[in-house]
């Protein structure tokens, strides 16, 4: 039977999943229109298509004709891990939608007013896409039975004890409702026999560990889901060479992560033969941003930007299910136990805030023939924050928060080349790491693509390549490991002038 369990305050895993986490949602994939990404994403001082809108709102004005557009994302990635020396290796597939939407655009009416132009836009884009399998093992000294024996720190004996015609489930759900995470994690491990109370009274709260040897360590991790961004765009021309716009933006978050480690002891007489957390934790979100951009147009050629992405305010729910099962060398014979409470965890909700960003581009238009691109964007990682309601987990992942991340420069470089009806594009970009003394190489990718342009409607394809390097702590910092994730995608995108 499914159980319901409901947290007066959230308590997720350990402050290291949920900084994973925070990472996650603040760090964006490349996105946009397949010229876009075809370019590097360097398009902050150009308009053109719809999907710009997403980098600089002015893109909007830019625009000289009404038009729609959309396209799809498909491709496949690989996750190398790097768990103390050993490395291993994990694929996963996607398809996307990545982007639609339409601008109109009015020309002048008052023939005196300075305002040449108005603009309106609605967009959708797929900022990121969390598919993604990961894959790590190695030996280590910090077992899973240390973690959760220090989750049941400080919960009485009793509480971890079944009474008469009690069951997993209904204990695992009481705990939920009155004691909180560390006390649901303590009963799991104290009925699988993998912690032991330092003493055997009722009213004991210390717990020692049922094995403190070396463990081989399995790590298998399958992230899904998807971040998204809708958004209501205004834009004017002022003048000949000034461009202006306004993003109201709203977003959706939906993010499932299910994970599965298991160990092995080393030595052959270890009393823990092998243990095994799985779990599964889905949190879905709504958020909201706004965003202001301005284009310079000095002259013919020259297009300057200077925008600003403000911070996303998320409102998230959290939801989780576990078990843990273990084999015990018992008189040379394995004794194995599973506690599945089959009860679903649904924890309070809570806020998030993303950092901001700015972002500043050049471009140089060789008249008809193509166009060379450059944009720098700012984010300050350590500035987002967990909701502060004086509670000491959101006080110390904030700290975490904090303490851990970085400030990063991202620098994109891209070009286009016409021939005719014909476009050829290229592009690469950089995005230092966000971790203090990570040791990580920084963040890159590189693109190629190729659009047809057919008098009121255009065709365009990229090939992406990036790799993203990062790190990963499931539930003990002493465990974490790092990764490198290499994605390869298509894009196909289609644009009609109206």
């Amino acid at each position: 039977m499914l159980g319901l369990v409901f947290f007066m305050t959230i308590s997720l895993n350990s402050w290291s999943q949920i900084t994973q986490d925070y990472l996650q949602f603040s760090q964006l994939d490349p996105f946009g229109s397949a010229r876009i990404q075809a370019m590097g994403g360097a398009f902050h001082a150009l308009g053109g298509g719809v999907s710009s809108l997403h980098l600089n709102p002015a893109a909007s004005a830019v625009n000289t004709n009404s038009k729609v557009d959309f396209g799809i994302s498909f491709g496949g990635r690989q996750t190398k891990s790097n768990f103390n020396g050993v490395e291993n290796k994990a694929k996963d597939n996607f398809l996307d939608f990545g982007h639609a939407g339409g601008v109109i655009v009015l020309e002048q009416i008052n023939q005196n007013s300075p305002w040449r132009k108005l603009s309106f836009g609605f967009s959708m884009a797929t900022l990121k896409n969390f598919d993604q399998s990961v894959a790590a093992s190695g030996n280590t000294d910090f077992g899973l039975s240390n973690y959760f024996t220090n989750q049941a720190q400080g919960t009485a004996l009793s509480d971890l004890q079944l009474g008469t015609n009690e069951t997993l489930g209904s204990a695992y759900a009481a705990l939920g409702n009155t004691l909180g995470r560390g006390a649901q994690l303590g009963l799991l491990a104290y009925q699988a026999y993998v912690i032991d109370p330092e003493n055997e009274t009722s009213n004991n709260i210390s717990y020692i560990s049922a094995v403190n040897d070396r463990r081989k360590q399995n790590t298998y991790q399958e992230l899904g889901g998807s971040m998204r961004q809708f958004n209501i765009n205004i834009g004017s021309q002022y003048g000949d060479d000034l461009f202006f716009g306004l993003n109201i933006n709203s977003h959706v978050l939906r993010y499932a992560r299910s994970n599965i480690v298991s160990e092995d002891a080393v030595l052959a007489n270890s009393p823990l033969q092998n243990l095994t957390y799985k779990s599964f934790e889905r949190t879905d979100g709504e958020g909201f941003s706004l965003q202001l951009g301005a284009i310079y147009t000095p002259g013919a050629h020259w297009r300057m930007s200077l925008s600003y992405d403000s911070p996303t305010w998320w409102q998230l729910t959290e939801e989780s299910v576990e078990s843990l099962s273990s084999a015990i060398l018992i008189n040379q014979g394995l004794d194995n136990y599973l506690m599945d409470p089959d009860v679903r965890n649904y924890f309070e909700p809570y806020r998030l805030r993303t950092p901001s960003q700015w972002n500043a581009g050049l471009a140089y238009v060789f008249g008809p023939h193509g166009l060379i691109s450059a944009s720098l964007s700012h984010k300050d990682y350590s500035g987002g924050s967990f909701s502060n309601d004086g509670s000491e987990f959101f006080q110390s992942a904030n700290s975490t928060i904090e303490n851990l991340f970085d400030q990063s420069i991202s620098a994109r470089l891209g070009g286009e080349y016409r021939f005719g009806p014909w476009r050829l594009r290229g592009g690469y970009w950089m995005e230092s790491q966000s971790l203090k003394d990570s040791g990580l190489n920084d963040n890159y990718g590189c693109s190629y693509g190729f659009g047809f342009y057919g008098g009121r409607w255009t065709l365009d394809a990229a090939l992406i390549n990036s790799s993203i390097n990062s790190s990963t702590a499931l539930y003990q910092q002493e465990n974490r490991f790092s990764n490198t994730l290499m994605n390869q995608s298509f894009i196909l995108s289609f644009g009609i002038d109206l």
